[in-house]
């Protein structure tokens, strides 16, 4: 049976929204939220966080999520689990590892399941991640909104911050956008692959779209793009958080 794990990498660094992990006017830190989802998976024998902070470490400690203090030396999350994953604490050998970045805290757990079983049945495949429809035309135009379009075997072929495909006639209605989705920021990693990662050195198109997922393609990654019908939301602004602290409460 293979083997699967999450780790939630956590930092407290943001600069859209500092120290938003912690913030808890929903009654609990928002980084729990993404642990709690990722408990409710099926297929996952262990959850973590991974975190450069004290007080991450405490809260999580205290709330019986075992967690992975890691360096300060990561330059994504992804880096943070693969330098997370090396901990003696880690238990087991884990084949696939999940990346749940903790500002996804509406992530469902069903999905987290079905990048498990897609890397399981399609072994040429070191990245399984998830995209959704696109909410509307604001979605398409914020560069704070990723979208991502895939190839009809379901393999992502770019990922970008601007409005993909382009047009010559520049931003119309939604309805000209049929193959781009909104990306979701969670992956499943091939253990091997996770390891490999922070060795590959930075892409010119990685550091243009600020995207870590380009450095990949560049290399030649297959990354599958699995489609799902659930719409969470990555908090990066307070404005995402109050939407969120709304959404709890309805």
């Amino acid at each position: 049976m293979t083997e699967a794990v999450a780790i939630i990498p956590v930092r407290l660094g943001s600069t859209r929204l500092p120290g938003k992990a912690m913030l808890q006017e929903s009654g609990t830190p928002l980084f729990l939220h993404t642990v709690r989802k990722a408990q409710g998976t099926r297929s996952l024998s262990m959850v973590y966080v991974a975190t450069d902070a004290p007080e991450v470490m405490e809260v999580s400690e205290k709330e019986g999520v075992p967690a992975l203090l890691t360096s300060k030396r990561p330059r994504t999350g992804s880096e943070r689990c693969a330098e997370a994953l090396c901990s003696d604490s880690v238990k087991g050998n884990p084949e696939i590892i999940i990346d749940v970045q903790g500002d996804w805290p509406e992530i469902a757990p069903e999905d987290l399941d079905r990048l498990v079983h897609a890397l399981i049945q399609d072994p040429e495949a070191q990245v399984a991640t998830l995209a959704c429809p696109l909410d509307g035309p604001e979605d398409l135009s914020s560069p704070h909104v990723v979208k991502v379009i895939a190839r009809r075997d379901g393999q992502a072929l770019y990922f970008s911050r601007a409005p993909i495909p382009g047009t010559k006639e520049g931003m119309q209605s939604l309805s000209h956008w049929p193959s781009a989705k909104r990306h979701i920021g969670v992956y499943a990693f091939r253990q091997k692959a996770l390891l490999d990662l922070p060795k590959l050195p930075e892409s010119p198109l990685e550091q243009l779209e600020e995207l870590e997922q380009l450095r990949w393609l560049e290399f030649g990654w297959r990354i599958l793009v699995l489609e799902t019908e659930q719409r969470p939301r990555g908090i990066e602004t307070l404005e995402d958080y109050q939407a969120f602290l709304a959404r709890c409460s309805s």
